[in-house]
């Protein structure tokens, strides 16, 4: 009997590539065999690259042990596998202007770049504050978002601009507790106003 648990998916146009709570990797092609590789952790985050073509043609996955491997679509045949330090690997893009460049970000925030072509396959570039949700690359900007915060880092590790959404939902939250404030007052006092006068009856001896 087979009890496997889907734990993380993609959705292309192509097929659905999905991820099994006991390592497994299958691609479900939309038309063709299904192909299916077993990993030696479990996977946390999916990424699909389209290659010359236009097809996807390249998967990248990130597991629960720091380490990013790189399959082939449609056969998720190996093509390389890099390790990271900092636990889980947490958010990977592509370097869109190299050939075979990805940045990763992990749990304990740490930033690195990957790549066969890249010193030793693997460099940190900077450590982020907190626990990174996922990972960004628009131009040279490397943004990271962490729960409620957004940063936004150069690849030095310099920050370029900062925006803390726990602030903005804070301010929003007092907002709605003022509003609910007022409602209740003036429920309140209309209820207080539809009470009936009560006037003193003579009394009969």
């Amino acid at each position: 009997m087979n009890n496997r648990v889907v734990i993380r998916s993609l959705v292309t146009g192509e097929g659905c590539l999905v991820a099994m709570d006991d390592g497994a990797i299958v691609w479900r092609p939309n038309h063709g065999t299904r192909s299916q590789l077993k990993l030696d952790a479990i996977a946390t985050v999916l990424l699909a690259l389209k290659g010359p073509t236009g097809c996807y043609d390249i998967a990248a996955i990130g597991d629960s042990s720091g380490g990013i491997t790189l399959l082939s679509l449609p056969r998720l045949e190996v093509i390389e596998k890099f390790a990271v330090e900092g636990g889980i690997v947490r958010s990977i893009t592509a370097v869109s202007n190299s050939f075979g460049k990805y940045l990763a970000a992990t749990q304990n925030g740490s930033v690195w770049v990957i790549g066969t072509e890249v010193p030793n396959r693997a460099i940190k570039l900077f450590t982020h504050s907190g626990p990174i949700t996922s990972l960004r690359l628009i131009d040279d900007s490397i943004i990271i978002q962490s729960g409620w915060n957004r940063r936004t880092y150069d690849w030095t590790g310099a920050t370029k601009k900062d925006f803390d959404g726990a602030q903005k939902f804070e301010v929003k939250a007092t907002q709605r507790a003022n509003r609910r404030a007022r409602i209740l007052e003036s429920q309140q006092r209309r209820n207080e106003q539809s009470q009936p006068l009560m006037l003193d009856l003579p009394s009969l001896a």
